[in-house]
């Protein structure tokens, strides 16, 4: 009986060791991914935060750590530094980095920016004087950033209307969150609202839109772009690929089930607004494939040239690079 006992013993001691080591070697398969995100039009991703049940890959392939930046700046300093395998960026932003000789890839669209969804509105106070763009004129404009897609926008726009970008207004630099408060107390004159700050203020009340970003782009293009960094895309190509696998599972849950994802997005405060008002907002548009729009972005690069913020040329296709999205 003693060597029946003995031999059950240690079957089942055996059996916890392969258990354990099955479980060490699935953890060390699991590639931590140091994500930077953002938070406007990003919702996609962030969703993979908050419901990974969407993202089958999670667990297993990687593993996602996530980290906040509400401006643009410290999360390309954060990359730059190799603090990062993943950020966010809005288009814009990600190929002026790219004019400075910065090295990364950008391997997946999260927003795009036009008529086939929302587009980025530029409000003023119900009572303002302001009624049309030309009335800007020595005015204080809001943006979440210098040289952002914002301020991108309102340029063009300012611009087809006759007036001096450069002298005629002044740019006011203010997280996307703070503009609606500023524009009411009168720090700024107007200001720049995406989504879902333009839900939020319109939900509020008091603001009035007077131009949005189609008055100067007129066009679709993409907006947030998922860049990666090119030792991270060399080491890791597998895991880069089962993310961005669950990225387009989650753009496609997203969009398919809006009330649940979004849902999900507000349980998780991931997005820190009422869900009545973002279950009723205007959504932008979701590319279902998240595929990287190459020729919107050759129409925006040479607008970046246009007003200066690139004085480098830029071969965009060594850019971008589509190949990691499922097929």
């Amino acid at each position: 009986m003693k060597s029946i006992t003995s031999c059950l013993r240690a079957a089942g001691l055996g059996a916890l060791l392969a258990a354990a080591a099955l479980a060490a070697s699935s953890a060390l398969a699991q590639v931590n991914i140091r994500v930077g995100h953002g938070s406007a039009a990003e919702e996609t991703l962030w969703l993979m935060k908050a419901d990974p049940k969407v993202t089958p890959n999670q667990g297993k392939a990687y593993k996602l750590d996530f980290t906040l930046f509400r401006g643009s700046d410290k999360r390309f300093q954060a990359f730059e530094a190799g603090e990062l395998d993943i950020a966010t960026g809005s288009a814009h932003s990600v190929m002026m980095a790219a004019a400075e000789g910065a090295k990364f890839k950008v391997v997946a669209t999260l927003s795009r920016e036009g008529d086939k969804g929302f587009a980025t509105k530029y409000m003023v106070r119900e009572d303002s004087p302001i009624k049309t763009i030309a009335d800007l004129k020595g005015k204080n404009v809001g943006i979440n950033g210098a040289r952002s897609s914002a301020e991108l926008w309102a340029r063009l726009a300012l611009e087809k209307k006759g007036l001096d970008t450069k002298r005629d207004v002044n740019w006011v630099t203010l997280p996307f969150p703070a503009q609606g408060e500023a524009v009411r107390a009168g720090k700024l004159d107007i200001g720049a609202f995406p989504q879902p700050f333009a839900a939020f203020e319109e939900k509020r009340g008091g603001l009035r839109t007077v131009f949005t970003s189609q008055d100067g782009i007129a066009r679709d293009e993409d907006l947030m772009v998922i860049m990666v960094s090119e030792k991270f895309a060399a080491q890791q190509p597998a895991a880069l690929r089962a993310f961005l696998s669950d990225l387009v599972r989650a753009t496609q849950h997203y969009v398919k089930n809006p009330k649940e994802g979004r849902t999900a997005l507000v349980d998780s405060k991931m997005v820190g607004i009422p869900l009545d008002v973002f279950l009723g907002m205007k959504d932008y548009e979701r590319p279902l494939d998240a595929r990287v729009d190459v020729e919107s972005i050759r129409a925006m690069t040479a607008e970046l040239t246009k007003f200066g913020f690139i004085t480098r040329p830029v071969n965009v296709p060594a850019v971008i690079d589509n190949t990691f999205l499922p097929r």
